[in-house]
């Protein structure tokens, strides 16, 4: 327990420490085919709005498709079948909609030229699954790798995006303009192949998902804050309990409320860590700590842990699933995955009482996370002081979970080799060096934003004397990256990333179109970065 952010997913680092994932062609096909339907939905839904039909439920309904298919895709097969006939259904309706609007106004329909395919069964569905391609390109089989990392980007980015704004809405909030900029977003691709189309319209969407992004921060810290400074214990108790991973603290407060009057501990997991810092989620005795053995390795720690595991909504892992107690409330659950019936967590508990659990108390093992907002406020300002006083030349910020640990040497080298006029901003990795600061912020992003914006607005050309290198990789990562694009920062670099995170294909194409660099080695990045003229070895 507590060797939490010391060790490499074992796929990255070439440790021996399992790691679970796989490439299957059949879940590739199925996406696309996901994709395909939903953009054309989606080219409906634009059409029928020009001509001034109210689509606001259907615009819910791709938001809330996009958010429940597309982060798993490990689906039971008869499930497949029904999602698939449900999105092809809706696309028929709207397609004859469409159509008979037009009749009406004695418009000629301009309809997509997608060759169609009968999915309104399940043969027809296995035929299509065949021939993935001719859904999602139509009329070029030949897009170029540009063209299909800009769609690959898009997804993405949609995809948070879905998921962020589908979590608003479980705080009873509707932020509509998003929503509709969501969807013009995806219907991009309908009437346009261009590199350069593809290209502004993810610039131009970047203010929106930045918003978005701020909208739910500020509604969490309502409903659970402030944020506070805090110290989470990663090790075991003895007793029952359950592990809750993922994003939403709605169904973590749900759990714990299920937990109220029991023996039961919950411990958080993953990004979930970031509920600790809340003032509200301290009141809950249950609340034991933060259960983590490897970062990104969700694999071996859903195996080792001795009670059942709740995965909230929309935020399944890219690995392979665990079969065993696990439980989500998605709509449509991975096989193998229990589902939360009506909001109703007590079987979750129940199933925890009868589990073996933790048969001893570990030794205790603290992580210091949160922040408080004044202090974190007057170090920005005396940051700001000292570069515009000459006392600092660049300005670096590394995180937020620092997967760059004395393991691997790059961070233990690059703050080694870091001038000592320029001044580092770390997440996640402490140093005894001077112009250092530590930001105990190990997910939360919110931090890292507002600490970037008051630089911005204190230091003139910030974005020209800074760089900020994003140290780990998840599925949040490339939607993290436009967001900084967003607060104008140029020099982005990006730390190794596993296959199952982020496509090899995606990261070249991140350089070569939006000039965010891999790393390289800590000697040539500093050399890079500050315009130093390389020395010979």
């Amino acid at each position: 327990m507590n060797k939490f952010f010391y060790f490499y997913n074992a796929l990255c680092s070439g440790a021996s420490t399992p790691t679970a994932f796989s490439f299957d062609p059949y879940i590739v096909a199925v996406k696309e085919m996901l994709v395909s339907e939903l953009r054309q939905i989606v080219y409906y839904i634009e059409k029928l709005k020009d001509l001034d039909v109210d689509m606001s439920e259907y615009r819910d309904k791709v938001i809330d498709f996009i958010s429940t298919l597309i982060v798993n895709l490990d689906f039971k097969k008869e499930s497949f079948f029904v999602i698939v006939e449900d999105l092809y259904n809706n696309k028929e309706k709207l397609e004859k909609m469409y159509i008979s609007a037009c009749e009406n106004i004695k418009q000629e329909p301009k309809l997509l030229a997608i060759e169609k395919q009968n999915l309104y069964d399940k043969e027809g569905i296995i035929k299509a699954l065949n021939q993935p391609l001719k859904n999602v390109y139509p009329d070029d089989y030949d897009l170029s790798v540009d063209s299909k990392v800009l769609y690959e980007l898009m997804i993405n980015i949609v995809l948070n995006a879905c998921n962020c704004l589908i979590e608003l809405k479980n705080f009873n909030i509707d932020y509509s303009e998003a929503k509709d900029e969501v969807l013009c977003l995806l219907n991009t691709p309908n009437s346009s192949n261009s590199i350069e189309d593809l290209k502004n319209k993810l610039t131009d969407f970047t203010e929106c998902n930045y918003k978005i992004v701020k909208l739910l921060n500020s509604t969490i810290v309502e409903k659970y804050g402030p944020v506070e400074s805090t110290y989470v214990n990663l090790g075991a108790k003895k007793g029952k309990a359950v592990l809750v991973s993922g994003t939403s603290f709605l169904d973590l407060e749900k759990i714990l409320e299920a937990a109220k009057g029991t023996d039961v501990n919950i411990y958080t997991h993953s990004e979930m860590l970031s509920a600790h810092e809340y003032k509200k989620f301290k009141s809950y005795k249950n609340l034991a700590g933060h259960y983590q053995l490897a970062y990104s390795n969700f694999s071996l720690e859903f195996a080792e842990f001795p009670g059942p595991i709740y995965i909230s909504q929309n935020s399944l892992p890219k690995i392979d699933v665990i079969r065993g107690q696990i439980y989500t409330s998605a709509r449509y659950p991975a096989y193998g995955i229990a589902k939360v019936e009506n909001g109703n967590f007590k079987p979750i508990i129940d199933y925890a009482l009868k589990s073996k659990g933790f048969e001893k108390d570990d030794k205790p093992y603290n992580v210091k996370i949160g922040y408080n907002v004044e202090e974190t406020h007057n170090k920005v300002v005396e940051i700001a002081d000292k570069f515009n006083n000459g006392m600092i030349k660049h300005i670096f910020i590394i995180g937020l979970i620092d997967m760059f640990n004395v393991k691997n040497e790059y961070m233990y080298k690059f703050i080694k080799d870091c001038p000592e006029d320029c001044f580092i901003i770390s997440f996640g990795y402490d140093s005894g060096r001077n112009n250092f600061w530590h930001v105990n912020s190990y997910f939360d992003f919110s931090v890292l934003y507002y600490i970037i914006e008051k630089l911005s607005e204190f230091i003139d050309k910030f974005e020209d004397n800074s760089s900020i290198f994003l140290s780990e990789c998840n599925p949040s990562t490339i939607s993290h990256i436009f967001n900084l694009m967003y607060l104008k920062m140029k020099n982005i670099f990006l730390g190794p990333c596993c296959p199952n995170m982020i496509n090899p294909v995606v990261l070249d194409g991140l350089s070569k179109l939006f000039n965010v660099d891999l790393l390289d080695t800590p000697k040539k990045d500093i050399q890079k970065i500050l315009n130093i003229e390389e020395e010979e070895d």
